[in-house]
């Protein structure tokens, strides 16, 4: 269990290269070629950005969580009180002080400066993941702060998105998560094969390697698969050629 940490990505750049004039100077390409155009049919639908953080204390140097009734995700019974510190966005100690109907032993605590947050009568447990979510268009549900703080408020800390929305804004919401700069959960970026580098769909396994290169240099966390051509899911899955991540993070899942 850990509180809610933050992993720093790089954002997703889109850029277009200038086009030399006979005389010299330089002027962008014209903007309906057909890369720009897909990239423009995959964020129309795009929620809006969620505001920059107003609200809120924190993130604290030092935390620590004061009585707290610990569910702590092994299956076993509810145990407390604890006092629950918190230090560098880890939980560094969950000291026992005390049993229930029995008043809490002050030499247990932990000591020294921190802000303090009294959770006698409270629970506290690890954050939820939901490993399936998306974020709707605008028709549904216009903002993004909507999402982003009714998972919280339902204990949910960290989300998969398969996808969130476009690549485009998958990325750049989950930088400013990392960065603590909105409030949301913790964003894991998965995509369907073909989306966000705005070279059209994946049709043949060089492609298919070549975007899966694409998408992990940008950001995402994994692959989102459906019912693939069986040539184009062995070039997805195979991860020597694609030179990607440590371990398997593909999805699959029957389309949807």
């Amino acid at each position: 269990m850990r509180s809610s940490s933050r992993i720093t990505l790089p954002l997703l750049l889109v850029a277009a290269l200038a086009v030399h004039t006979a005389a010299g100077q330089q002027r962008q390409p014209a903007i309906d070629t057909a890369a720009a155009r897909t990239l423009r049919n995959e964020q129309r639908d795009d929620p809006k950005f969620a505001p920059d953080r107003h609200e809120g204390d924190g993130p604290f140097a030092r935390l620590i969580i004061r009585g707290a009734t610990l569910i702590d995700g092994t299956g076993g019974p509810p145990r407390g009180p604890v006092d629950i510190v918190v230090e560098g966005n880890r939980i560094v100690d969950i000291a026992n002080v005390g049993v229930p109907h029995v008043s809490i032993d002050s030499t247990r605590r932990p000591k020294g400066p921190a802000r303090e947050i009294n959770a006698a009568g409270m629970y506290v447990m690890p954050g939820i993941v939901d490993l399936h979510v998306h974020q709707g268009t605008p028709q549904k549900a216009p903002e993004s702060e909507y999402y982003n703080k009714l998972w919280l408020a339902h204990g949910i800390t960290t989300v998969r998105g398969v996808p969130f929305a476009s690549f485009a804004y998958s990325i750049h919401e989950k930088e400013r998560s990392a960065k603590n700069a909105i409030v949301a959960p913790r964003y894991v970026v998965y995509q369907r094969p073909g989306t966000g580098w705005g070279q059209g769909p994946v049709t043949t396994p060089d492609q298919a390697h070549a975007w899966v290169r694409w998408i992990k240099a940008h950001g995402a966390d994994g692959l989102k698969l459906g019912a693939e051509r069986p040539d184009l899911m062995a070039a997805l899955l195979d991860r020597r050629r694609n030179r990607t991540w440590a371990r398997p993070l593909t999805y699959s899942k029957r389309a949807s």
